[in-house]
């Protein structure tokens, strides 16, 4: 049976969640290029590029800002959703999200 799927427009995110997934995403997506390169042409430090790709569970951030992981993305030279395919939700969790924010939305 096909799975229906929800694409998410990136302004509605504010931060990705980072994980060992992720870690090793970008490591494969960096390729050849340097962490000193990633991190001259992001702006970032080479210990937030290390960190991201190789940090432990104590130095190594649970999510970092949609900003952080665009200019990832432009220095790599890829589309968002290459490094973080998990932009497309399915229609049930997608229910479940929206649900849990009306929920949240009622309380206050």
């Amino acid at each position: 049976m096909a799975k229906e799927v929800v694409l998410v427009d990136i302004s509605y995110i504010s931060r990705f969640a980072w994980n060992e997934q992720m870690a090793k995403r970008l490591r494969e997506m960096r390729g050849k290029m340097s962490r000193e390169a990633l991190a001259t042409k992001t702006g970032f430090s080479r210990s937030f590029i290390h960190n991201l790709e190789w940090g432990n569970a104590a130095n190594r951030p649970e999510s970092i800002d949609k900003e952080d992981a665009i200019a990832i993305c432009k220095a790599l030279e890829i589309p968002i959703w290459e490094l973080y395919p998990a932009l497309a939700l399915d229609v049930e969790n997608l229910q479940k999200i929206c649900s849990s924010l009306l929920t949240n939305v009622n309380t206050m």
